[in-house]
This record gives C-alpha cells, sequence and structure tokens, in this order.
C-alpha cells in the first residue's frame, strides 16, 4: 500500500516538473503552468482495493419489516344524503397486533366535485390515531367514485419484532341524493398479516 502512494506522489510530483518547464513559446510563458497528471498504473493493490466487497448487513429476524405491493381495494356502493356529512375510516387487524407508533397513519384524498373535502382534511397524518377516523365532507348531488390513498405501519403487538406496512387505494362508488337521510360513509381496511 505504502509503495502505491509513493508511486503516486512521484507521478504526480513528475508530471507538475515537465507541465512547469512549459514550451518556448512567449506566448505560453505569459499564462500559468497548469500541472497534468498521468493515469496511475494500476498495481496487485490497487486491484485489491477496486475488487474488495463492502461488507453488507443481513437485517436479522428481530427487524423484520413487510412491505407487499399496493392494493386496490373497492368497496361497496353507498348513497348519502346532500349537505354536510362524515366519512369514517376504519382499519381493523387481528387480535395480538396494534398500529406502530413510529410511523404516521396516512389518508390522502383526491379532489372530488360530489364529495367535496376541506384541504386541510385532504392530507392526513396520524401517529397512533384512535379509530374510526372521521373526516369531514359536504356532499354535492350526483354520482362519484371516491377515492382515498392510505398507509397504515402496524406490528405484533406483544415483542413488537415483526412489523409491516399495508398501502392500499380505497375506492367507493358513491351517490348523493335528496331520497336518502344517511349522512355518513364508511371506508374500511381489514388488515391480514402476510402468511410465513
Amino acid at each position: 500500500m505504502k509503495r502505491l502512494y509513493w508511486g503516486l506522489v512521484m507521478v504526480a510530483a513528475l508530471a507538475m516538473v515537465l507541465a512547469a518547464c512549459g514550451n518556448d513559446d512567449d506566448e505560453a510563458q505569459d499564462q500559468p503552468a497548469m500541472p497534468t497528471v498521468a493515469p496511475a498504473v494500476a498495481s496487485p493493490e490497487a486491484t485489491e482495493l477496486v475488487t474488495e466487497v463492502p461488507a453488507v448487513s443481513i437485517p436479522t429476524d428481530d427487524a423484520l419489516f413487510s412491505m407487499p405491493d399496493d392494493a386496490v381495494v373497492a368497496l361497496p356502493p353507498q348513497t348519502v344524503a346532500p349537505g354536510k356529512g362524515t366519512i369514517r375510516v376504519n382499519v381493523t387487524m387481528p387480535e395480538g397486533y396494534k398500529l406502530n407508533g413510529q410511523a404516521p397513519f396516512t389518508l390522502i384524498w383526491s379532489d372530488d366535485p360530489i364529495a367535496q373535502i376541506p384541504a386541510d382534511s385532504q392530507d392526513i397524518r396520524i401517529k397512533l390515531p384512535e379509530m374510526p377516523v372521521d373526516v369531514p365532507v359536504t356532499f354535492v348531488e350526483g354520482q362519484t367514485e371516491l377515492s382515498a390513498e392510505m398507509t397504515t405501519y402496524w406490528c405484533e403487538g406483544v415483542n413488537e419484532t415483526l412489523c409491516f406496512v399495508d398501502r392500499a387505494t380505497l375506492t367507493a362508488p358513491i351517490t348523493v341524493s335528496a331520497s336518502s337521510d344517511v349522512h355518513d360513509l364508511t371506508f374500511e381496511r381489514a388488515l391480514v398479516p402476510p402468511v410465513s
């Protein structure tokens, strides 16, 4: 390794001396000398440095984190009355599991002229929310397919050594009609741990 270092130093020094000599033209003497460095010849030590593979840490079972593909969840059609209402979002999971407090539960709504969600409620991020989460909405007569992107982080309830992330787009066909006396929509997602 020391030989490689001193070899590179000698090549650089020689290149600077040659560049300082320059050429005899008057124009060349008026300009500052620019050192150039010749490429170093690879030595066995340099080859070892290039081909050495860095160590990669392999996650243990204690820090297993599952990231499945995004799911598209088609919810059943719902009919509501025009005017102010609520979208009730509920996430359920099997006994022995709970939400992970290290990352926020996220709910992002698309703009919709039939189900109008206020701007400050279109992007919700809450750590350890109490379920269900209620979202204010104003319904306008008509039909639409309302959608929300939801991300839920959840873990084993006791040891918290096995954690998951669930990314899903929930969509529901909505009819807003004066003949309805319902003012709430329900968006539900049941989480199931992956089969090992």
